[in-house]
C-alpha cells in the first residue's frame, strides 16, 4: 500500500505529494544530511507513482537546496540552506517600490531582538568576532569604504550567532546580501554619514551585551536603526525632489 494516501490522480498533486514526503522525512531525521535517497525507481514503487513524477519532485527539492542531484550518483540530502530565501529577499528588495525602507524595517524588527537575546545568552568567546568586526570598522573610519562595509556586515552576522537561536542565525544569514544592500545605500550618503558616531552606536550594543542587560541592548540597537531611519528619510526626500524635475 502506498505511503501517500488519497493522492489525486494529477501529476502536479502527485509531484507535490512526493516532494512533501521527502521533506517530512528530512524533518523527522529519517534522512539526514549526507544520506543517499532511495533510487527513483524505488521511490516510485514505494509511493505508487511514476518515475517522471519522482524526477520532477527531486528537481523541486534540489531547487530548494534540500537535496543534491549528481549525474550517475545517488541523490543526497544536503544540510539546511538559506539560498532560496536569500534569492527571494534579494529580488523582493529590488522589485518592491519601497524596497530599501522595507529592508531596513525588516532588519530592525529582527536585529533589535537579536541584540536582546545576545545580552541574555552570549558567551565571551562568542562576542570575540563581534568585537573584531567593530575593530575593523574602527580601523577604516576614514579609510577603505569596502573594508568598512565588510566589518559592518560581519558585526551583524556575528551578533546573530550570539542570540542562541538557530532560526534567527539562519534568517540573518539569508539576509546577508540584503543587509549589504542597505548598508551600502545608507553608507554612500557621505554628507549624512558620521562614521565615528556609527562606531559608538555599535560599541553601545556590545557594552550592553557585556553588561548582560537585554533592555539596554534592545535600546541601543533601536537607537542605531533610528539614525538609519533618519538617513533613509533624507534619501527619500531627495528622490522626491529629483522626481519633480
Amino acid at each position: 500500500m502506498s505511503e501517500i494516501s488519497a493522492i489525486q490522480p494529477d501529476k502536479q498533486r502527485l509531484t507535490e505529494a512526493v516532494t512533501q514526503f521527502v521533506i517530512d522525512r528530512v524533518a523527522e531525521r529519517v534522512y539526514r544530511a549526507g544520506d543517499s535517497l532511495p533510487s527513483e525507481s524505488d521511490l516510485a514503487k514505494r509511493l505508487n507513482v511514476s518515475k517522471p513524477v519522482v524526477r520532477e519532485a527531486l528537481g523541486r527539492l534540489a531547487a530548494l537546496g534540500i537535496v543534491q542531484i549528481q549525474q550517475g550518483k545517488p541523490t543526497t540530502v544536503k544540510g539546511l540552506s538559506v539560498a532560496p530565501l536569500d534569492q527571494f529577499l534579494r529580488l523582493a528588495v529590488r522589485v518592491t517600490d519601497n524596497g530599501l525602507r522595507e529592508a531596513v524595517e525588516l532588519r530592525r524588527a529582527i536585529e533589535v531582538e537579536v541584540a536582546a537575546l545576545a545580552a541574555e545568552r552570549a558567551s565571551p568567546l562568542q562576542l570575540e568576532p563581534v568585537e573584531a568586526a567593530l575593530d575593523k570598522m574602527r580601523a577604516n573610519v576614514d579609510g577603505d569604504f569596502e573594508r568598512w562595509l565588510q566589518g559592518d556586515l560581519a558585526f551583524h552576522i556575528a551578533l546573530a550567532r550570539c542570540s542562541g537561536n538557530a532560526l534567527l542565525e539562519h534568517l540573518v544569514d539569508a539576509l546577508a546580501e540584503t543587509i549589504k544592500f542597505t548598508q551600502r545605500a545608507l553608507g554612500m550618503q557621505r554628507d549624512l554619514r558620521d562614521p565615528m558616531a556609527t562606531v559608538a552606536r555599535h560599541q553601545a550594543v556590545i557594552d550592553a551585551i557585556k553588561a548582560r542587560d537585554p533592555v539596554a541592548a534592545r535600546n541601543a540597537m533601536t537607537t542605531h536603526f533610528a539614525v538609519s531611519g533618519a538617513v533613509l528619510a533624507e534619501i527619500t526626500r531627495d528622490q522626491r525632489r529629483l522626481d519633480r524635475y
